[in-house]
């Protein structure tokens, strides 16, 4: 007997250490294939709820934006051969005189609705000297929009529709509750593709830009780098909820090569939503 126990105990030894091999193998397997599991299947569910909140913003708030169009009559006194107008057998020689000549100057924007009743808040850069404007709602449905009032200074407008029933309005937010690295959606018509959606984040706020060849400084702008180009002036900034943060302004392009992902809104504060809601207020008593 005294032999037999080394045996016994290498043999014992030995089917201690295959066993905890064999453990050790299965608990390595559980944490490598089990733990990126819980990672990947987690990932897919919330790029699906963000992308539902993107889909629902554009939902909830593309009816109530608008293309606008405006047309301009450009009269000018110039000297030459009125072709149209000269008649050779009646009219005195030499043929050059002065004349008017006309020229008809279109422009494309955005805009959107801020009351059920047909009020449109715009850019005032948009509908500046133009003798009409219409709006084409998301329905296709054009009509005639008349100008409610218009400040330069800040480059906001009001304009006015008379619909068959109520319109779909969007909600107007408050810009100084956004925070930079919050999401932006830009909805507008950007060279006249009309309901175009882009999507961003405030890039920063307070921005000062100097447009129109240094003529005039616009303060307090937001930027973003959701995707805003010609024709998206006057459409909304708006956040997650689907409300309005701003109105869509300009673009930083060098040579006028387009969006860059430097675009800039007039922030919605809570003075500036107080303003639109009196202006269209005190114009339901005319209008």
């Amino acid at each position: 007997m005294p032999e037999r126990q080394p045996q016994l105990n290498s043999r014992s030894l030995m089917l201690m250490l295959v066993v905890s091999a064999l453990l050790g193998a299965l608990l390595a397997l559980t944490m490598f294939w089990g733990a990126p599991r819980v990672a990947v299947e987690a990932a897919p569910s919330r790029v699906a709820e963000l992308e539902g909140s993107f889909t629902q913003v554009a939902e909830k708030v593309s009816p109530a934006v608008v293309n606008i169009n405006t047309e301009q009559e450009i009269r000018q006194q110039v000297w030459g051969l009125d072709v149209f107008n000269f008649d050779p057998w009646r009219d005195p020689w030499p043929p050059f005189r002065p004349y008017e000549r006309v020229r008809k100057v279109t422009n494309l924007g955005s805009g959107f609705i801020v009351s059920s009743d047909g009020f449109i808040v715009t850019n005032a850069h948009v509908i500046r000297g133009a003798d009409r404007v219409s709006v084409t709602l998301s329905d296709e449905t054009t009509l005639p929009a008349r100008i409610i009032g218009a400040d330069m200074a800040q480059d906001l407008a009001i304009i006015k529709v008379k619909p068959e029933g109520e319109l779909h309005a969007a909600k107007l937010g408050d810009a100084e509750k956004v925070k930079v690295g919050s999401w932006a959606i830009a909805i507008g018509s950007p060279f006249g593709f009309t309901e175009t959606v882009t999507v961003g984040v405030i890039s920063a706020k307070g921005r000062v830009m100097r447009q129109q060849g240094g003529r005039r400084v616009m303060r307090d702008l937001i930027q973003t780098d959701a995707a805003i180009n010609f024709g998206n002036s006057g459409g909304p900034l708006v956040n997650i909820e689907g409300e309005v943060i701003g109105v869509n302004q300009a673009i930083f392009s060098p040579g006028g090569t387009g969006n860059i992902g430097i675009g800039f809104a007039i922030p919605v504060s809570p003075e500036t939503k107080a303003a639109i809601e009196e202006a269209i207020r005190s114009a339901r008593g005319r209008v």
